[in-house]
């Protein structure tokens, strides 16, 4: 498998105001990123998911699914 799936949990302001929590899974390809790239990816993966555009976006959570599963299925 050459990606590994996260769920990212987050939170945002909506245009009101209000602070909203949602949850993404994000698929990131196998390589080496420096943390920065990493979060950018997140982000990136959950604007495109919840069609944001100017939205504050504050990652919460992120769990690495994919190694669940692998440990899951041992």
């Amino acid at each position: 498998m050459d990606k590994i799936l996260y769920l990212v949990s987050f939170k945002y302001g909506d245009r009101f105001g209000d602070t909203n929590s949602g949850n993404c899974t994000v698929f990131i390809k196998k390589g080496d990123y420096s943390e920065s790239e990493v979060l950018e990816m997140f982000i990136k993966g959950i604007k495109t998911s919840f069609s944001f555009r100017n939205e504050q976006i504050v990652i919460t959570n992120i769990i690495n699914l994919t190694k669940i599963r692998r440990e899951l299925e041992e």
